[in-house]
């Protein structure tokens, strides 16, 4: 089942998730997707661009291949609503990016665009200049609740590159049963050395204040966990 309850178009467009498959990049255009909360997206429309440090000072812009592959990729940037997303009903503004056929086959020669590892997407080297650089479309998207261990998954996991293992929480009182738990690759808040669950960790971020309203809080700090795809 979809995450998303339904699309519908900031500026009359209809979503079209179509893309073509990666061997035939030379021939054809493109059509990448990303997600941003309300408050990221007007930024980010103001601004007229998106860039590599919008995602925390990477070298690269993150196009995924579909409207749900993007907003699952969003849930590891440790902003407010991402972790919200366990739980919530979340909504998001989603920027699709199109290159046209002249353009791909640019990028591709200059390999300024690759395919991404998890092969859910495309790296973009640079700076992607709307209406300059690429075509751009902005969709709103109701999102279901992923749950908290697909949430971890994200967050945890492909964000952070923590390692996991089936077993009891470390955390004393916790009364979630045996399951998938997962260590912080640092010792902050003296999470870094034990396992804990994934409700832990979202109570963790959400309570403690761990997580920001926006991704220009964290990308200003030069948080690198805001990235949403994975080496």
């Amino acid at each position: 089942q979809a995450i998303f309850a339904q699309v519908s178009s900031w500026q009359h467009r209809q979503c079209d998730a179509r893309v073509p498959d990666f061997g035939h990049i030379p021939m054809a255009g493109l059509v990448g997707f990303i997600a941003f909360s309300e408050q990221d997206a007007r930024k980010i429309e103001e601004l007229g661009f998106v860039a590599p440090q919008h995602f925390g000072l990477r070298r690269h812009v993150p196009l995924r291949a579909t409207v749900e592959d993007a907003i699952h990729s969003a849930l590891r940037g440790k902003t407010r609503q991402g972790v919200l997303a366990a739980t919530e009903v979340t909504e998001w503004l989603v920027l699709e990016v199109s290159l046209s056929p002249a353009q791909v086959g640019t990028h591709f020669l200059q390999e300024t665009i690759l395919t991404s590892p998890d092969r859910k997407g495309w790296r973009m080297h640079g700076n992607i200049k709307f209406h300059e650089d690429a075509s751009i479309a902005w969709h709103t998207c109701s999102a279901h609740p992923v749950g908290l261990e697909a949430w971890a998954a994200q967050a945890m996991g492909k964000a952070y590159g923590a390692s996991r293992q089936t077993g009891a929480c470390c955390r004393a009182g916790c009364e979630t049963p045996e399951g998938w738990t997962w260590a912080s690759p640092s010792a902050a808040g003296g999470y870094g050395t034990k396992y804990y669950c994934a409700p832990c960790w979202n109570e963790y971020y959400l309570e403690e204040g761990r997580c920001q309203d926006s991704i220009f809080d964290e990308a200003i700090e030069g948080d690198s966990t805001l990235r949403q795809d994975v080496d």
